[in-house]
Protein backbone atom coordinates (compact mmCIF):
# COMPACT_ATOMS: atom_id res chain seq x y z
CA UNK A 1 0.00 0.00 0.00
CA UNK A 2 1.80 3.55 -0.98
CA UNK A 3 2.04 6.24 1.71
CA UNK A 4 2.01 8.80 -0.90
CA UNK A 5 -1.16 10.71 0.12
CA UNK A 6 -1.98 14.18 -1.42
CA UNK A 7 -3.93 16.37 1.23
CA UNK A 8 -4.51 20.38 1.50
CA UNK A 9 -3.14 22.96 4.14
CA UNK A 10 -6.12 21.97 6.11
CA UNK A 11 -5.51 18.32 5.89
CA UNK A 12 -8.54 17.19 3.56
CA UNK A 13 -7.35 14.01 1.21
CA UNK A 14 -7.13 14.56 -2.23
CA UNK A 15 -7.87 12.35 -5.12
CA UNK A 16 -7.04 12.81 -9.07
CA UNK A 17 -9.20 11.53 -10.98
CA UNK A 18 -7.15 10.41 -13.36
CA UNK A 19 -5.66 7.81 -11.48
CA UNK A 20 -9.22 6.93 -9.97
CA UNK A 21 -10.60 5.82 -13.47
CA UNK A 22 -7.23 4.35 -13.93
CA UNK A 23 -7.78 1.96 -11.11
CA UNK A 24 -4.62 2.66 -9.48
CA UNK A 25 -4.53 1.24 -5.65
CA UNK A 26 -5.64 4.45 -3.30
CA UNK A 27 -5.96 2.48 0.05
CA UNK A 28 -3.63 4.46 1.74
CA UNK A 29 -5.87 7.91 0.90
CA UNK A 30 -9.31 5.99 2.21
CA UNK A 31 -7.83 5.22 4.95
CA UNK A 32 -6.61 8.37 5.89
CA UNK A 33 -9.64 10.33 4.72
CA UNK A 34 -12.71 7.44 6.25
CA UNK A 35 -10.70 6.05 8.70
CA UNK A 36 -10.77 6.22 12.61
CA UNK A 37 -8.49 9.60 13.01
CA UNK A 38 -9.58 10.77 9.39
CA UNK A 39 -12.53 13.56 8.67
CA UNK A 40 -15.08 11.32 6.72
CA UNK A 41 -14.30 13.56 3.44
CA UNK A 42 -12.06 13.64 0.90
CA UNK A 43 -12.15 15.49 -2.53
CA UNK A 44 -11.41 13.91 -6.27
CA UNK A 45 -10.06 16.99 -8.57
CA UNK A 46 -9.94 17.35 -12.42
CA UNK A 47 -13.43 15.60 -12.97
CA UNK A 48 -13.72 16.32 -17.27
CA UNK A 49 -16.83 17.88 -17.76
CA UNK A 50 -18.03 19.06 -14.30
CA UNK A 51 -17.25 22.72 -14.37
CA UNK A 52 -20.06 22.67 -17.13
CA UNK A 53 -22.55 20.79 -15.66
CA UNK A 54 -22.54 22.45 -12.31
CA UNK A 55 -22.93 25.77 -14.37
CA UNK A 56 -26.06 24.18 -16.39
CA UNK A 57 -27.94 23.29 -12.70
CA UNK A 58 -26.93 25.84 -10.33
CA UNK A 59 -28.32 28.74 -11.66
CA UNK A 60 -31.53 27.14 -11.52
CA UNK A 61 -31.93 26.87 -7.87
CA UNK A 62 -31.39 30.57 -7.94
CA UNK A 63 -34.16 30.71 -10.62
CA UNK A 64 -36.28 28.21 -9.05
CA UNK A 65 -36.18 29.92 -5.99
CA UNK A 66 -37.57 33.60 -7.34
CA UNK A 67 -41.12 31.85 -8.59
CA UNK A 68 -44.12 33.29 -7.21
CA UNK A 69 -44.63 30.54 -3.99
CA UNK A 70 -47.89 29.85 -5.60
CA UNK A 71 -46.07 27.84 -8.13
CA UNK A 72 -43.27 26.12 -6.08
CA UNK A 73 -46.13 25.00 -3.79
CA UNK A 74 -47.30 22.95 -6.89
CA UNK A 75 -44.25 20.54 -6.17
CA UNK A 76 -44.22 20.32 -2.73
CA UNK A 77 -44.31 16.41 -1.92
CA UNK A 78 -45.54 16.09 1.94
CA UNK A 79 -46.31 12.50 1.71
CA UNK A 80 -42.66 11.68 0.85
CA UNK A 81 -41.97 13.93 3.91
CA UNK A 82 -40.91 16.68 1.86
CA UNK A 83 -38.02 13.49 0.41
CA UNK A 84 -39.29 14.87 -3.53
CA UNK A 85 -39.72 17.95 -4.83
CA UNK A 86 -40.06 21.70 -3.63
CA UNK A 87 -39.32 21.99 0.14
CA UNK A 88 -38.47 24.67 2.29
CA UNK A 89 -39.29 25.41 5.98
CA UNK A 90 -40.35 21.97 6.76
CA UNK A 91 -36.89 21.04 8.17
CA UNK A 92 -34.97 20.78 11.46
CA UNK A 93 -31.94 23.37 11.21
CA UNK A 94 -31.96 22.47 15.54
CA UNK A 95 -34.18 21.33 17.49
CA UNK A 96 -37.13 23.66 18.03
CA UNK A 97 -36.45 25.84 14.74
CA UNK A 98 -37.04 24.99 11.32
CA UNK A 99 -35.04 26.02 8.41
CA UNK A 100 -36.18 28.80 6.95
CA UNK A 101 -32.86 29.90 5.30
CA UNK A 102 -32.69 27.35 2.35
CA UNK A 103 -35.03 25.73 0.07
CA UNK A 104 -34.61 22.38 -1.86
CA UNK A 105 -35.71 20.17 -4.91
CA UNK A 106 -34.79 16.87 -4.35
CA UNK A 107 -35.25 13.90 -6.88
CA UNK A 108 -34.19 10.61 -8.04
CA UNK A 109 -30.51 11.75 -10.64
CA UNK A 110 -31.07 8.18 -12.05
CA UNK A 111 -34.38 6.97 -12.61
CA UNK A 112 -37.78 9.28 -12.60
CA UNK A 113 -39.90 5.72 -11.60
CA UNK A 114 -37.66 4.44 -9.29
CA UNK A 115 -40.55 1.28 -8.71
CA UNK A 116 -43.92 0.61 -9.93
CA UNK A 117 -45.04 -1.80 -7.02
CA UNK A 118 -47.35 0.17 -5.52
CA UNK A 119 -47.17 -1.89 -2.02
CA UNK A 120 -43.72 -0.93 -2.24
CA UNK A 121 -44.37 2.96 -3.13
CA UNK A 122 -46.39 3.50 -0.64
CA UNK A 123 -44.08 1.63 2.30
CA UNK A 124 -41.63 3.28 1.49
CA UNK A 125 -43.05 6.82 -0.31
CA UNK A 126 -39.48 8.96 0.53
CA UNK A 127 -37.09 6.78 -1.76
CA UNK A 128 -39.64 5.17 -4.33
CA UNK A 129 -42.25 7.62 -5.01
CA UNK A 130 -41.51 8.92 -8.66
CA UNK A 131 -39.58 11.50 -9.10
CA UNK A 132 -41.68 15.34 -8.97
CA UNK A 133 -40.91 17.74 -11.42
CA UNK A 134 -41.79 21.20 -12.37
CA UNK A 135 -42.40 20.36 -16.49
CA UNK A 136 -45.04 23.50 -16.61
CA UNK A 137 -43.48 25.76 -15.29
CA UNK A 138 -39.86 24.75 -15.10
CA UNK A 139 -38.42 22.36 -17.71
CA UNK A 140 -35.37 23.15 -17.96
CA UNK A 141 -34.85 22.16 -14.40
CA UNK A 142 -35.04 18.14 -15.12
CA UNK A 143 -32.19 17.66 -17.53
CA UNK A 144 -29.40 19.64 -15.65
CA UNK A 145 -30.73 17.94 -12.06
CA UNK A 146 -30.12 14.68 -13.75
CA UNK A 147 -27.50 14.83 -16.17
CA UNK A 148 -24.80 16.05 -12.77
CA UNK A 149 -26.71 13.97 -11.05
CA UNK A 150 -25.69 10.84 -12.49
CA UNK A 151 -22.10 12.06 -13.33
CA UNK A 152 -21.77 12.57 -9.10
CA UNK A 153 -23.02 8.90 -8.99
CA UNK A 154 -20.69 7.76 -11.87
CA UNK A 155 -17.63 9.17 -9.86
CA UNK A 156 -19.04 8.01 -6.68
CA UNK A 157 -18.76 3.84 -7.93
CA UNK A 158 -15.14 4.81 -8.47
CA UNK A 159 -14.54 6.25 -4.91
CA UNK A 160 -16.53 2.86 -3.40
CA UNK A 161 -14.67 1.01 -5.41
CA UNK A 162 -11.51 1.93 -3.47
CA UNK A 163 -13.77 1.82 -0.39
CA UNK A 164 -14.23 -1.91 -0.81
CA UNK A 165 -10.42 -2.80 -1.98
CA UNK A 166 -9.46 -0.73 1.72
CA UNK A 167 -11.90 -2.75 3.68
CA UNK A 168 -11.52 -6.33 2.40
CA UNK A 169 -7.90 -5.80 2.74
CA UNK A 170 -8.91 -5.03 6.75
CA UNK A 171 -12.09 -7.44 7.64
CA UNK A 172 -11.99 -9.83 4.95
CA UNK A 173 -14.46 -12.85 5.49
CA UNK A 174 -15.63 -10.79 8.47
CA UNK A 175 -17.89 -8.85 5.97
CA UNK A 176 -21.04 -9.65 5.18
CA UNK A 177 -22.31 -9.54 1.70
CA UNK A 178 -24.15 -6.87 1.89
CA UNK A 179 -21.44 -4.21 2.75
CA UNK A 180 -19.35 -4.07 -0.76
CA UNK A 181 -20.04 -0.08 -1.02
CA UNK A 182 -19.65 -0.16 -5.12
CA UNK A 183 -22.41 -3.06 -5.51
CA UNK A 184 -24.81 -1.56 -3.04
CA UNK A 185 -24.98 1.80 -5.53
CA UNK A 186 -24.87 0.10 -8.56
CA UNK A 187 -27.70 -1.75 -7.33
CA UNK A 188 -29.97 0.74 -5.58
CA UNK A 189 -33.10 1.71 -6.92
CA UNK A 190 -33.08 4.85 -4.08
CA UNK A 191 -30.11 7.51 -4.70
CA UNK A 192 -31.21 10.92 -3.87
CA UNK A 193 -30.29 13.78 -4.92
CA UNK A 194 -30.86 17.89 -3.53
CA UNK A 195 -30.66 21.16 -5.35
CA UNK A 196 -30.14 23.64 -2.26
CA UNK A 197 -30.43 26.90 -2.52
CA UNK A 198 -29.85 29.74 0.28
CA UNK A 199 -31.47 32.74 0.42
CA UNK A 200 -29.84 35.86 0.83
CA UNK A 201 -29.77 37.22 4.74
CA UNK A 202 -30.45 40.73 3.83
CA UNK A 203 -31.11 42.05 7.46
CA UNK A 204 -29.09 41.11 10.28
CA UNK A 205 -31.45 38.50 12.04
CA UNK A 206 -29.40 35.03 11.49
CA UNK A 207 -26.98 33.81 14.55
CA UNK A 208 -23.29 33.43 13.31
CA UNK A 209 -22.91 30.18 14.67
CA UNK A 210 -21.58 27.26 11.97
CA UNK A 211 -24.68 25.58 11.89
CA UNK A 212 -26.65 29.14 10.94
CA UNK A 213 -27.22 27.39 7.35
CA UNK A 214 -27.44 23.70 8.27
CA UNK A 215 -27.53 22.08 11.43
CA UNK A 216 -25.59 19.65 12.77
CA UNK A 217 -25.67 16.41 11.46
CA UNK A 218 -24.17 12.78 9.55
CA UNK A 219 -25.67 12.05 6.78
CA UNK A 220 -27.91 8.57 6.98
CA UNK A 221 -26.59 6.75 3.59
CA UNK A 222 -23.67 5.38 2.15
CA UNK A 223 -21.74 7.67 0.12
CA UNK A 224 -22.81 11.29 0.05
CA UNK A 225 -21.31 13.52 -3.50
CA UNK A 226 -21.06 17.21 -2.58
CA UNK A 227 -20.50 19.98 -5.45
CA UNK A 228 -18.62 22.86 -4.79
CA UNK A 229 -21.24 25.79 -3.86
CA UNK A 230 -22.10 28.72 -5.91
CA UNK A 231 -22.99 32.68 -4.92
CA UNK A 232 -24.97 34.99 -6.46
CA UNK A 233 -25.75 38.77 -5.96
CA UNK A 234 -29.26 40.20 -6.80
CA UNK A 235 -31.75 42.54 -5.63
CA UNK A 236 -34.50 41.44 -3.45
CA UNK A 237 -37.22 39.92 -5.96
CA UNK A 238 -34.84 39.53 -8.80
CA UNK A 239 -35.92 36.58 -11.04
CA UNK A 240 -32.13 36.56 -12.76
CA UNK A 241 -28.79 37.24 -10.64
CA UNK A 242 -26.87 40.38 -11.87
CA UNK A 243 -23.66 38.33 -10.88
CA UNK A 244 -23.26 34.34 -10.54
CA UNK A 245 -20.28 32.24 -9.07
CA UNK A 246 -18.82 35.26 -7.04
CA UNK A 247 -16.21 34.96 -4.91
CA UNK A 248 -17.78 34.30 -1.39
CA UNK A 249 -17.86 37.75 0.27
CA UNK A 250 -17.47 36.65 4.15
CA UNK A 251 -13.83 33.67 4.11
CA UNK A 252 -15.50 32.55 7.75
CA UNK A 253 -18.71 30.71 5.66
CA UNK A 254 -19.43 27.83 3.97
CA UNK A 255 -19.13 23.97 4.76
CA UNK A 256 -17.45 22.70 7.97
CA UNK A 257 -16.48 19.24 9.26
CA UNK A 258 -16.15 18.26 12.99
CA UNK A 259 -12.97 15.79 13.52
CA UNK A 260 -12.76 12.91 15.88
CA UNK A 261 -10.98 15.24 18.25
CA UNK A 262 -14.37 18.05 18.06
CA UNK A 263 -12.34 20.80 15.94
CA UNK A 264 -14.17 22.23 13.43
CA UNK A 265 -12.65 22.66 10.19
CA UNK A 266 -13.49 24.48 6.95
CA UNK A 267 -13.77 22.37 3.78
CA UNK A 268 -13.43 24.17 0.33
CA UNK A 269 -14.33 22.25 -3.03
CA UNK A 270 -12.28 23.67 -6.01
CA UNK A 271 -14.64 24.19 -9.18
CA UNK A 272 -13.72 20.75 -10.75
CA UNK A 273 -13.83 19.02 -7.97
CA UNK A 274 -16.58 16.90 -5.74
CA UNK A 275 -16.28 15.78 -2.07
CA UNK A 276 -17.54 12.40 -1.07
CA UNK A 277 -18.72 11.95 2.56
CA UNK A 278 -18.74 8.79 4.03
CA UNK A 279 -22.45 7.83 5.51
CA UNK A 280 -23.76 6.61 8.64
CA UNK A 281 -24.96 3.28 6.54
CA UNK A 282 -21.36 2.70 5.30
CA UNK A 283 -19.98 3.09 9.29
CA UNK A 284 -22.44 0.30 10.63
CA UNK A 285 -21.91 -2.51 7.68
CA UNK A 286 -17.89 -1.96 8.39
CA UNK A 287 -17.92 -2.03 12.32
CA UNK A 288 -16.65 1.86 11.84
CA UNK A 289 -13.80 1.33 9.79
CA UNK A 290 -15.00 3.91 7.14
CA UNK A 291 -16.33 6.42 9.73
CA UNK A 292 -19.09 9.35 8.70
CA UNK A 293 -18.52 12.67 10.19
CA UNK A 294 -20.84 15.74 11.23
CA UNK A 295 -20.73 18.49 9.14
CA UNK A 296 -22.88 22.19 9.13
CA UNK A 297 -22.94 25.00 6.97
CA UNK A 298 -22.23 28.47 8.01
CA UNK A 299 -23.67 31.40 6.75
CA UNK A 300 -22.81 34.42 5.92
CA UNK A 301 -22.24 37.22 8.17
CA UNK A 302 -24.12 40.44 7.79
CA UNK A 303 -23.98 43.25 6.10
CA UNK A 304 -21.43 41.03 3.52
CA UNK A 305 -24.84 38.66 3.19
CA UNK A 306 -26.94 41.74 1.41
CA UNK A 307 -28.22 40.73 -1.26
CA UNK A 308 -25.59 37.88 -2.09
CA UNK A 309 -27.37 33.78 -2.11
CA UNK A 310 -25.94 30.45 -2.28
CA UNK A 311 -26.85 27.09 -4.18
CA UNK A 312 -25.45 23.92 -4.19
CA UNK A 313 -26.00 20.19 -5.34
CA UNK A 314 -25.79 17.10 -3.18
CA UNK A 315 -26.20 13.87 -4.37
CA UNK A 316 -26.90 10.76 -1.29
CA UNK A 317 -25.83 7.35 -2.32
CA UNK A 318 -27.82 4.95 -0.60
CA UNK A 319 -28.99 1.19 -0.36
CA UNK A 320 -32.33 0.00 -1.40
CA UNK A 321 -34.79 -0.01 1.41
CA UNK A 322 -35.11 -3.72 2.31
CA UNK A 323 -31.39 -3.97 2.56
CA UNK A 324 -30.36 -4.91 5.64
CA UNK A 325 -27.69 -3.14 7.54
CA UNK A 326 -25.22 -5.76 9.47
CA UNK A 327 -22.09 -5.02 10.80
CA UNK A 328 -19.18 -7.88 10.68
CA UNK A 329 -18.84 -10.08 12.72
CA UNK A 330 -17.51 -9.85 16.22
CA UNK A 331 -17.72 -6.17 16.29
CA UNK A 332 -18.00 -4.46 19.43
CA UNK A 333 -21.40 -3.05 20.08
CA UNK A 334 -20.62 0.01 20.88
CA UNK A 335 -20.00 0.88 16.86
CA UNK A 336 -23.49 0.03 16.38
CA UNK A 337 -24.26 2.84 17.99
CA UNK A 338 -24.74 5.12 14.84
CA UNK A 339 -27.43 7.51 14.60
CA UNK A 340 -30.77 6.58 14.79
CA UNK A 341 -29.61 2.84 13.79
CA UNK A 342 -30.92 -0.08 16.07
CA UNK A 343 -29.30 -3.80 15.17
CA UNK A 344 -31.62 -5.95 12.91
CA UNK A 345 -32.51 -2.79 11.09
CA UNK A 346 -33.01 -2.37 7.18
CA UNK A 347 -31.73 1.12 5.63
CA UNK A 348 -35.67 1.41 5.38
CA UNK A 349 -35.86 0.94 8.99
CA UNK A 350 -32.73 3.68 9.69
CA UNK A 351 -34.07 6.13 7.23
CA UNK A 352 -37.30 6.67 8.51
CA UNK A 353 -36.10 6.96 12.32
CA UNK A 354 -33.63 9.29 10.58
CA UNK A 355 -36.24 11.21 8.89
CA UNK A 356 -38.63 11.29 12.11
CA UNK A 357 -35.27 13.21 14.29
CA UNK A 358 -35.70 15.85 11.15
CA UNK A 359 -39.39 16.79 10.05
CA UNK A 360 -42.36 17.49 11.82
CA UNK A 361 -44.75 14.75 10.50
CA UNK A 362 -47.61 17.21 11.80
CA UNK A 363 -46.19 20.45 9.66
Amino acid sequence: MSSDVTVTKDGVVLLDYAQLAAGADLSAAIERAYGHDGIGLLVVQGIPGLAELRDNLLPLGFRFAALPTEVKDRYVHERSSYSFGWSHGKELLRPGQFDEFKGSYYNNPQYDVPHTDAALIEKHPENYHPNVWPEADFPELRPAFMALGQRMVDVGVLVAEQCDTYVRSKLGSRLSPDAALAKTIRESRACKARLLYYFAINEDATPRTRDSWCGWHSDHGSLTALCPAMYFEAEPGAKEPARKDIPVPDPEAGLYVRTRTGEERKVVIPKDSLAFQIGESSQIVTGGLLRSTPHAVQALAYPASRNISRATFAVFMQPDNDRHLRPPEGVDPAEQKVGAFQPGMTFGDFAKATFARFYNPYA
